[in-house]
């Protein structure tokens, strides 16, 4: 099951024309308001109306563009990548298991310890990750923790296993990119992101530089200063900033290799595209 190019196209061109209909009758009865009978007065508001609808048009380009650039990102990630595939498998069937259990669904934490003792049954070598920073002047303190999967290079004969492909499992990842009042344009974006990421962390960077950018533009459309906790640099920390495991994670197999240690930093519903290939 894939993305339909046709489907797509005209989805976006029907979002487009809609929005570009609504902002003209909207902006044709703001013109109205403002109208005191001063012809000068007129004629500016209509010249605002006129730059108003390519900027907004325009950003809604913009973001349909992004959209397509982040499903683009992740189709490729998932292609001819046979264990992200049935990582992703085995990944929405632990969700489907725990969701069963309320108690555990109130716990964000808990959750995620039930998804990763699933994996580990399933003989992946999971582990629950955390990321934390400290404050500077230009990145507020932070922590966050996220699922990561580590696979394992058998080497020649008299020497170690490699630690192998590492690939990114976070069981909330579009939450992280909500924003206050978010712009019309901006839910495209929101629409492209995953609620369920499996990805290997090249494909998660990209991904966050072109959601927090949107994310950055869709506040100061409407007039919003950008937050600490919004910035870029903030939202890349939670994914890929120095980590470690939790204590004591298992090795699930022989010759599986361990997520690599990383000390703390003291410086400075699942989308569709999970289930592509899956049926």
């Amino acid at each position: 099951m894939g993305h339909c190019g046709g489907q797509a196209d005209d989805t976006i061109l029907s979002s487009l024309l809609s929005d570009f209909l609504a902002l003209g009758c909207s902006t044709s009865g703001g013109s109205t308001d403002v109208d005191d009978g001063d012809g000068d007065a007129a004629s500016v508001a209509g010249a605002s109306s006129e730059v108003a609808m390519p900027d907004a048009l325009a950003m809604t380009l913009k973001a349909t563009n992004v959209a397509e650039r982040i499903i683009s990102l992740l189709d490729k990630g998932m292609a001819g990548d046979v264990f992200q595939v049935q990582l992703a498998r085995h990944v929405e069937k632990a969700i489907g298991e725990v969701s069963s259990s309320l108690q555990i669904q109130s716990s964000r934490p808990a959750f995620r310890l039930a998804v990763v003792s699933q994996l580990r049954e399933a003989g992946y070598n999971a582990a629950v990750c955390q990321t934390r920073w400290r404050g500077t002047r230009d990145m507020s303190a932070g922590s966050y923790e996220y699922i990561d999967v580590v696979t394992a290079v058998t080497a020649a004969a008299g020497k170690a296993d490699a630690d192998g492909e590492r690939y990114i499992v976070d069981v909330r990842f579009a939450t992280e990119f909500m924003v206050a009042r978010p712009s019309g344009a901006y839910a495209h974006v929101l629409g492209a992101l995953p609620r369920v990421l499996v990805a290997q962390p090249v494909v998660v960077r990209q991904v966050v530089r072109l959601a927090s950018k949107a994310a950055r533009r869709s506040l100061k459309s409407q007039g919003l200063t950008v937050p600490p906790w919004r910035k870029k640099r903030f939202v890349a920390a939670k994914w890929l900033g120095p980590y470690r495991r939790a204590p004591g994670a298992p090795i699930v197999a022989a010759g599986d290799a361990m997520c690599r240690t990383v000390g703390f930093l003291l410086g400075p519903q699942v989308q569709p595209w999970l289930s592509w290939g899956l049926e």
